[in-house]
């Protein structure tokens, strides 16, 4: 099923689709509506030379914020703005993030706060669908007040400029062959706003960071699962994980890991009394003494390492959604 891009919030499991799975892009009916009728309020009120100055707008940007751009000039103004950004070095971000990236200014959109127009939204879903990814230099932005110069790299890939190149199975090519071998136009015109609203937000840094969160949520699985297989190796003690015993500090991610350990060992006929009184060859005598009263610190208190690290990623989870 297609990833639909709404009002509604997407799901971090969303972008994953999107950006590592392929998953196809749609935008809701509702959204379409929305941004067409600010693009005509635009349109019919907005496009005079005698309209109040609006920064980035109708004027130019930094030092320049008071000079007005002239009506005639608003479309040469959206490429010089994009050209003046464009300025990032190094190897390029990696597929997924930019397929990430693409898809969060999409979401950005939604909004509609950011008075884009419609063409830009289907410009992006274009390219999301095709498989078309821009190359993004990966140096060249701290991530405040917008990831302007990796998104103008993005925004010159989108629009065909000479400059631009696209990954595109499998090869990295001018953009505008890239995107003719797609079978879409080479070129994308943008109007009034456009490139401010394109070029203007922290979403490379959002991007990646979702990237490197789902990892590491995937790496918080598999530690309790080789938490698990290790506690079995060993003979360990089940009953260092029981409820009742996370109860007294009540970490959630403690009690989620101790939980965890419990569902993965249920069970086990290693983790028993029975088991731990087998000797084997070689292993030193008991002199009918217990083989343990308890399991070393690094086995049996595992929930409370693991477990802050879960809330952790709980935590920067909720700052990224």
């Amino acid at each position: 099923m297609p990833v639909i891009v709404s009002t509604e919030p997407l799901s971090l499991e969303d972008v994953i689709r999107v950006a590592r799975d392929g998953e196809a892009v749609t935008l809701s009916d509702e959204v379409r509506t929305a941004l067409q009728a600010t693009r005509d309020f635009i349109d019919a009120t907005w496009m005079t030379d005698d309209a109040p100055l609006v920064y980035s707008f109708n004027t130019g940007v930094g030092v320049f914020k008071s000079q007005r751009v002239a009506i005639d000039d608003i479309r040469q103004f959206q490429t010089n703005l994009i050209l003046a950004h464009a300025t990032g070095i190094g190897d390029p971000l990696p597929a997924d993030a930019v397929r990430a990236i693409m898809l969060l200014r999409l979401k950005a959109f939604t909004s509609d706060h950011s008075a884009v127009s419609l063409a830009i939204a289907d410009r992006l879903i274009a390219f999301l669908n095709a498989g078309l990814t821009p190359v993004i230099p990966a140096q060249g932005s701290v991530g405040a007040s917008g990831d302007l110069a990796p998104l103008a790299h993005m925004t010159g890939a989108l629009s065909g400029f000479a400059e631009a190149e696209i990954l595109y199975q499998g090869q990295r090519l001018p953009a505008q062959d890239a995107i003719a071998r797609a079978g879409l136009p080479p070129e994308m015109e943008m109007q009034a706003k456009d490139a401010s609203a394109l070029i203007n937000g922290s979403t490379v840094s959002l991007a990646i960071g979702v990237l490197a969160l789902c990892d590491a949520e995937a790496v918080a699985r598999t530690v309790d699962i080789s938490l698990a297989l290790s506690l079995e190796a060993m003979r360990c003690e089940r009953d260092a994980f029981l409820p009742e015993l996370h109860a007294v500090r009540p970490h959630p991610g403690q009690q989620l890991v101790a939980r965890n350990v419990m569902r993965l060992t249920e069970g086990s006929r290693r983790m028993t009394e029975a088991a731990r009184a087998v000797r084997f060859p070689g292993e030193p005598p008991t002199d009918g003494k217990p083989q343990r009263v308890q399991d070393t610190y690094s086995l049996r208190c595992a929930p409370q390492v693991h477990g802050p690290a879960r809330e952790a990623l709980d935590y920067i989870r909720g700052i990224l959604e």
